[in-house]
């Protein structure tokens, strides 16, 4: 394993450690998507701050507030702790959720949604990007009515940041899909997957080709990859400039890491963190996303504009389909 990519395992092996033992009671399957917030930055995980964030939250709700769900406090308040004023933050958050709520109905994904808007756009902008993510959500649901839910306002949010014309990315996931299907056959992860490519100005067939090539050889490697919105991060490693061959072998040394990380590597461990029967496969998932992470880094430090642009909104894209699979209520 090159070296870089060594010291990203280990500090996330740290990360996660100070999350499994500083957070006892927090939803465990979350645990490794909040170390990787810190991992992702370069940074040692800082507890205090996530509970101090964690009580700006509670201290701005009330009890039923969909900011106090089991889905995404723990996430949002790790998100909210590597900011600089995490209360300012707060208060844009909850201000940009409002306006959401007149659009969509209420759920928790859309705390993450407006976290999103605040984060990558400008106050002036917050209420036109909200209006343009319902009409993407519209635009999606109409292409996929049954496979269209409330977490997808969050892929909508994505496209309505994103400066490819939003007509032109639908229709470029659409003909992914189609694409896609006869090969992957479950109809969200299909989903998934072809949103993330369509982020990607690249030829779709061999973005297509590419993310099945990366999913084959995995399964030649005993797993099993057959569904799941998670997988979508195999779609956002294809639009890497790196070779199937060199994007399987990092996943697999990260994975062989893993294996050795308390909780991931022994199901039978009292600080297990996700149930027995999916952790190959999560194993698996969470080894991508930590070379996803190393090669969009790569590609920002390289000065790879266009790449690097593809890879921030398909890294982004990725951890919000994991944070959709991974939460306790699709567990």
């Amino acid at each position: 394993m090159v070296e870089t990519l060594l010291a990203r395992c280990e500090l996330f092996a740290r990360n996660l450690e100070m999350m499994k033992q500083s957070f006892k009671w927090e939803s465990s399957q979350l645990y490794p998507l909040c170390a990787n917030i810190y991992t992702q930055n370069g940074i040692e995980l800082e507890p205090k701050r996530i509970k101090t964030s964690k009580d700006i939250i509670k201290e701005n709700t009330n009890f039923f507030s969909n900011f106090r769900s089991t889905t995404t406090t723990i996430l949002l308040a790790t998100l909210l702790s590597i900011e600089n004023n995490p209360q300012e933050v707060f208060t844009e958050v909850y201000n940009t959720y409002e306006m959401l709520k007149e659009v969509f109905s209420s759920s928790s994904y859309l705390t993450l949604a407006a976290y999103m808007i605040v984060k990558l756009s400008s106050p002036e902008y917050y209420e036109s990007v909200t209006n343009q993510t319902r009409e993407i959500f519209d635009m999606i649901k109409k292409e996929h009515f049954f496979l269209t839910s409330s977490e997808d306002c969050l892929i909508a949010v994505l496209f309505a940041l994103n400066s490819k014309i939003h007509n032109d990315t639908i229709s470029t996931s659409q003909i992914l899909f189609e694409m896609l299907k006869p090969v992957i056959s479950h109809g969200n992860t299909v989903q998934a997957i072809s949103n993330i490519l369509a982020l990607s100005d690249k030829d779709t067939k061999l973005l297509a080709d590419k993310t099945t090539a990366i999913i084959y050889v995995l399964r030649t490697h005993g797993y099993k990859l057959t569904s799941g919105v998670d997988m979508a991060v195999f779609g956002a490693l294809a639009i890497s400039d790196i070779s199937v061959e060199q994007i399987v072998k990092d996943i697999l040394e990260v994975n062989a890491y893993l294996l050795t990380v308390k909780g991931f590597g022994n199901v039978l461990t009292e600080s297990k963190i996700m149930d027995p029967k999916l952790l190959p496969k999560r194993r698996l998932i969470h080894s991508a996303i930590i070379v996803l992470n190393e090669y969009a880094k790569k590609a920002r430090d390289n000065s790879d504009s266009n790449t690097a642009s593809e890879l921030n909104s398909a890294e982004l894209m990725a951890t919000l389909y994991s944070i959709i699979s991974f939460s306790p209520s699709n567990v």
